[in-house]
């Protein structure tokens, strides 16, 4: 499953990479960033936790790419104790002031969640709600079908619609926090994400990140959470 989720991204990349015209090149923007955190103890116990995100941004003028990859892994005396991967990519395209219409594809294996999987595609419209010196909301209204195979069951189809916040808050020269919100009501379940992060210069491109994350699944295999949340301090690079 690893191995699926990278692949996932690398043709995502290559995809959003691929060649624009010469106007585009002109006025095209990337913006990448890379996290990393990891804890590590020994003696009486011992425990490893590693956790990692990478996303990308091309900003053009007609087209806008989005790309987002996470990873956690967890071990206790050498037994993981927790291990997901969650991977989507967004592409936009531009109309008239601040409109566009969106493509989402989406997938993630959490191996302790009682899912071998869930994948889903989605289409809608997204709008730039807030544009300030400091700050941006931007929200998206759409519809698509997601994919579920339960761990040793079977594989089930449902019609989803998507409601998703991005708000976006340049505190200071040094300082910027943000917040995601979704939910993806579906027929037979719905998931909420919120993924609240602040983030403080280091030095140079070098900063630190204080992330609070919670995910909430309406129905789940029996023995499995409905919530899970995720809290990490990593270091963070930008390029």
């Amino acid at each position: 499953m690893r191995t699926t989720v990278v692949n996932l991204f690398l043709v995502v990349a290559l995809v959003a990479g691929s060649p624009a015209s010469a106007e585009e090149q002109k006025v095209r923007l990337w913006k990448s960033s890379v996290e990393l955190g990891a804890v590590v103890t020994t003696g009486n116990t011992e425990q490893r936790n590693f956790n990692f995100r990478a996303d990308a941004t091309r900003d053009s003028e007609r087209f806008r790419h989005t790309m987002y990859l996470s990873g956690l892994r967890s071990s206790k005396d050498a037994v993981v104790t927790a291990q997901k991967y969650y991977t989507h990519y967004q592409g936009d395209l531009k109309l008239n002031g601040h409109h566009a219409l969106f493509g989402r594809v989406s997938y993630e294996d959490d191996r302790f969640s009682g899912f071998d999987y869930q994948a889903d595609v989605t289409f809608g419209y997204t709008r730039q709600l807030l544009q300030r010196e400091n700050m941006e909301l931007n929200g998206d209204l759409g519809a698509g079908v997601r994919r579920t195979r339960v761990t040793g069951g079977t594989v089930e189809d449902e019609f989803i619609s998507r409601v998703a916040l991005r708000y976006f808050w340049q505190i200071s020269e040094s300082a910027e926090f943000t917040q995601n919100l979704s939910v993806e009501v579906g027929d037979r379940s719905t998931i909420s994400r919120s993924e609240s992060g602040i983030q403080s210069t280091l030095v140079g491109n070098l900063a630190m990140k204080f992330a609070f994350n919670v995910k909430h699944q309406s129905e789940v295999p029996v023995g499995s959470q409905k919530t899970d949340t995720e809290t990490a301090i990593t270091l963070v690079y930008k390029f």
